[in-house]
């Protein structure tokens, strides 16, 4: 055979075993990558590539694939810090975010939506289409591209203490302008039946026994008609004056609804606070604290005159039932803290639930169901937790029979 035949059949087997060694060797490393890959696709990042007894080039490959899994790693981590810090925030804020997808499903949501729609799940629309309407609900609706998937972004925000708020600043400029038009209506009449009493009485009425003497006097009988007159016209004026007065005294009654205090907030110590209310309270009360050293940061006095209240008030409800009450009467203050950290203060009675159509209207300056009561305890009270930064609410437990009266303090 000629050397030359040879000679090229032993280069082409040598091209042709070498083409099969680096073909192979490129399929294991193809199948390194895409096993990379695969794995980090599927959130998997507990391979390692061996570099210790390798080849320089596998050494070198598998160095580089391991560092690619490491940046990937710290990248998907650091995704998933920023996705719980943000998830954190939206947890944190008492706005409600859902975001719902075109066939209306809920892909996302927070606590506050849960809370604000009274749900423990939300998967789809259709739970929630009823309480969407409520008329204490705001809805805000954004439009976003997720995933090159069309979703919509809902906001909900509790607008009740905003609708609260305004229906007490009407009233507030109602009673100033009302108080204002009486006060200036009714004082000049007050003040000028005081000066006619003052010059009627500096006038002497004519005596019985002058008037005896002159019984035979032509002038008699003009006498007695001017003592008649004198007296009917001073007692028309002390009644004028006595009103007067007395309208003057209920019209100050109501301007308190609106020259409530400047608060000076304090920390104080909830408990020993209402103990000191209970011992105030003419009836027995049952005390819960908790935690037992629990502090609040608030105007002392003016909590204590909202307490002091709505202790009386649980009070007077007992004395008005017609019939004695099944169980044991009982008025339980309960404080503790809330997520938020703020401190609530729950005046809780079982002496039967106030119908709705008069609780929709208690907190109403004017409105009350007490036949010599000023309907101003309530809203005089609301007003001094609206001024302190905090709230008033009424709960009542129809299953149990108690109705509660929430302080919350800020």
């Amino acid at each position: 055979m000629d050397i030359n035949k040879v000679i090229i059949i032993v280069l082409l087997l040598v091209a042709v075993v070498g083409y099969i060694r680096l073909y192979c060797h490129y399929r294991r490393n193809i199948k390194k990558v895409s096993f990379l890959f695969d794995a980090i696709d599927n959130g998997d990042f507990s391979f390692y590539f061996p570099t210790e007894k390798m080849n320089k080039e596998d050494n070198i490959l598998h160095q580089s694939l391991n560092r690619i899994k490491l940046f990937l790693q710290h990248t998907r981590e650091e995704q998933m810090e920023r996705e719980k810090y943000y998830e954190q925030i939206l947890n944190a804020v008492d706005t409600g975010i859902m975001v719902v997808d075109s066939h209306d499903n809920i892909l996302q949501h927070n606590q506050a939506a849960l809370r604000l729609l009274d749900t423990d799940v939300l998967t789809h629309m259709n739970q929630v289409k009823g309480k969407l309407k409520d008329e204490h609900l705001a809805k805000h609706e954004t439009q976003a591209m997720l995933k090159d998937k069309h979703v919509r972004i809902i906001a909900l925000s509790d607008v009740s203490n905003e609708l609260s708020n305004q229906e007490v600043d009407s009233w507030i400029k109602l009673i100033r302008v009302l108080t204002h038009e009486i006060m200036n209506t009714i004082t000049p009449v007050t003040s000028l039946s005081e000066t006619l009493l003052k010059e009627l009485g500096s006038q002497e009425l004519p005596s019985a026994d002058s008037a005896s003497a002159d019984f035979h006097s032509p002038n008699n009988f003009s006498v007695e008609l001017l003592s008649a007159e004198q007296a009917k016209l001073k007692q028309g004026l002390e009644t004028i004056h006595k009103t007067g007065t007395e309208l003057l005294a209920f019209v100050n009654n109501y301007r308190r609804f609106t020259h409530v205090p400047q608060p000076h907030p304090a920390l104080f110590y909830v408990e020993p606070f209402l103990k000191r209310m209970a011992m105030l309270c003419n009836h027995e009360v049952e005390i819960e604290v908790t935690p037992k050293d629990l502090l609040a940061y608030a105007d002392e006095s003016l909590i204590s005159h909202v307490v002091t209240n709505l202790l009386k008030n649980a009070v007077e409800a007992f004395n008005g039932l017609q019939s004695e009450p099944t169980t044991k009467a009982s008025i339980r203050l309960h404080a503790y803290t809330n997520e938020q950290e703020a401190v609530i203060i729950d005046v809780s009675n079982n002496a039967g639930l106030i119908p709705d159509d008069i609780a929709s209207h208690i907190f109403i300056p004017f409105f009350t169901t007490k036949p010599e009561g000023s309907g101003i305890g309530l809203s005089l009270s609301r007003q001094i937790m609206r001024v302190s930064g905090g709230s008033l609410s009424l709960h009542q437990d129809k299953a149990q029979g108690i109705t509660t009266f929430r302080i919350i303090i800020n």
